[in-house]
């Protein structure tokens, strides 16, 4: 069987202690990538390093989690903005260890969207987690489809909120944990197939003891082609369409 072409929609190359492998690694291998930053004061360092890939493109981000240490950056990720076509990794997290600081949050999530709205055909990676539904009012409220696209990256929400998502024109693009548990899933399964992108939020994420790397989406896809009942092969090629379909707006 011939390799499998793999996407990896949101990863963190340069958090990797041996970045520049990875970075090889995922050019080798022909590996659709896109790596995201936390801080807008890296994004320019990230774009030099990988200017001459192939395969490879940089995510400006603000991250939900930094939000209130790295506020003042703003002003940088509205300089940047106009080089850069993907945002992420931006969104709101309300989970325990961040809710205290939602509010500030909230300030610059509703800021990004609407300076990508203003700019138009921007590409956005969104972290929801614990705040689905506040995310998706937003996206519905400050980004409408005619402007931007969304990519869910690792969406933790109900069914209902994922079918509004849907709705409101967001991707999804799911990692190996994502497909671990029944119910996660079923709330997978219950996606429309041409929504899902793949991703491997590494290096944040073990499988079977180990962190993984973006070569290892391919047992995602293989666990992807499993819930959907279709080979390896028709399940990449489902996956590269939806990319190409992103891409095209």
């Amino acid at each position: 069987m011939k390799s499998l072409k793999l996407v990896d929609f949101h990863c963190h190359l340069d958090l990797f202690p041996n970045y520049l492998e990875v970075v090889r690694e995922c050019e080798t291998l022909e590996i659709k990538t896109l790596t995201v930053t936390n801080v807008p004061s890296v994004w320019r360092q990230n774009q030099l390093l990988v200017q001459s890939c192939k395969h490879i493109r940089v995510a400006l981000g603000l991250h939900p989690q930094l939000a209130h240490s790295h506020a003042k950056e703003i002003h940088l990720f509205e300089k940047y903005l106009p080089e850069a076509r993907y945002v992420g990794e931006v969104g709101l997290d309300g989970s325990s260890g961040y809710k205290e600081t939602l509010e500030i949050q909230r300030q610059v999530f509703k800021r990004v969207l609407k300076l990508c709205a203003s700019a138009r055909g921007k590409i956005l990676t969104i972290h929801s987690r614990q705040a689905a539904r506040e995310v998706i009012e937003n996206l519905e409220q400050y980004l409408p489809t005619e402007r931007g696209k969304v990519v869910l990256h690792w969406f933790t929400g109900t069914e209902a909120q994922a079918k509004r998502a849907v709705e409101a024109g967001c991707y999804f693009s799911i990692n190996i944990k994502m497909l671990e548990y029944h119910g996660k899933r079923a709330l997978v399964k219950s996606l429309p197939p041409d929504r899902i992108l793949t991703e491997s939020d590494a290096p944040f994420v073990k499988y079977k003891g180990s962190l993984i790397r973006p070569q290892d989406l391919n047992i995602t896809v293989k666990n992807l082609a499993k819930l959907w009942s279709i080979s390896e092969e028709k399940t990449s090629t489902i996956i590269e369409n939806n990319l190409k379909s992103l891409l095209s707006g």
